[in-house]
């Protein structure tokens, strides 16, 4: 869900993106914010629904599923779930969500996720802020690329990758 809505921000045409995810035993909170084109009022209220979609982003497509998904795990896992938008502002979606919650899908690999997310065919910076049990890390697409240069270099994406993976690993280390 996570990279999805990313992916939104970027079809939006964001030029900044943070991503922030907040871990402790008891919560997780995701809040994904971007200043791409945003939404009016009549279109996210639409957005919500599975059998709308503007036909713009799938032109083959006649239902739009990604939030109103986002929507249904938020609900059916006791957390919750909020969008904000405004045209030619951006968007902002937060996520608070139980991680005990046995119908909480698995939250994954998030060092792979943040490689993909950070490697995404973009031209905009994204920030990502990541905290578990009251430590932190931030890193930021524009600093990656200027100290690796291209993050699609092999060597680049290797650095990428273990840079990452050390973060996370920061993170679980008592």
């Amino acid at each position: 869900m996570i990279t999805d809505l990313v992916q939104n921000s970027i079809e939006a045409r964001a030029k900044e993106i943070t991503l922030n995810v907040e871990e402790t035993e008891t919560n997780l909170n995701v809040v994904i914010a971007d200043n791409g084109k945003g939404m009016s009022a009549e279109t996210l209220a639409k957005a919500k629904d599975p059998f709308w979609s503007d036909g713009t982003k799938h032109a083959h497509r006649k239902v739009g599923l990604g939030l109103p998904f986002l929507f249904q795990t938020s609900e059916m896992t006791g957390g919750s779930a909020r969008i904000e938008s405004e045209e030619g502002v951006g968007t902002t979606v937060t996520l608070h969500l139980d991680p005990t919650n046995v119908d909480l899908p698995m939250f994954g690999d998030f060092t792979t996720a943040a490689v993909t997310l950070m490697t995404y065919g973009f031209d905009g910076n994204l920030t990502i802020k990541r905290s578990l049990g009251g430590k932190e890390y931030e890193v930021s697409k524009n600093e990656l690329t200027e100290a690796l240069g291209d993050l699609n270099d092999l060597e680049s994406l290797t650095l990428l990758k273990q840079f990452i993976a050390s973060q996370e690993e920061d993170l679980l280390t008592l």
